[in-house]
């Protein structure tokens, strides 16, 4: 083993761990939200299902490590580091900003964090930011923070 090198099955461990705190935490917050009148699925549905199979995956890398034995190189390393204080940060700001301007602004700095360009940023960013809200708001009927000031 090289020195100052972590083995595949120890990174595992490590993001075995950091994900079944997420998934934890999810699951938890995910109660925090409140239900309108008549919804029959609350805003508190979609971090539950999502909880749920990252939670398994955080099993697996946990009790099955090793898949993959190199540890990332320091690019891509801080590449990960960075995506995952951006949404972080995305979590933060999601209730003060409204998920419009959040998501438009998590998705085109993460488009960006892995290396495509500014213009395909700038349209991808925007097209998955409107198609998501118009798919929880309208099509699913779950409500989603709105920009300060604006009520629809």
């Amino acid at each position: 083993m090289d020195a100052g090198r972590i083995p595949g099955v120890i990174g595992d461990r490590i993001a075995g761990v950091v994900l079944a705190v997420l998934a934890a935490g999810a699951w938890w917050h995910s109660h925090s939200f409140a239900t309108g009148f008549m919804q029959p699925v609350g805003p508190g549905a979609f971090p539950r299902l999502v909880s749920v199979p990252l939670g398994l995956l955080a099993l697996y890398l946990i009790l099955r490590p090793g898949f993959n034995q190199r540890w990332p190189h320091r690019a891509a390393l801080l590449r990960q580091v960075g995506a995952l204080l951006l949404l972080g940060g995305y979590a933060v700001f999601l209730e003060p900003w409204g998920f419009l301007p959040a998501s438009l602004v998590t998705v085109i700095v993460l488009v960006r964090l892995f290396g495509a360009p500014w213009k395909p940023s700038l349209a991808s960013g925007t097209i998955l930011t409107v198609g998501l809200y118009a798919l929880f708001e309208f099509a699913l009927g779950m409500p989603l923070p709105n920009m300060p000031g604006l009520s629809w």
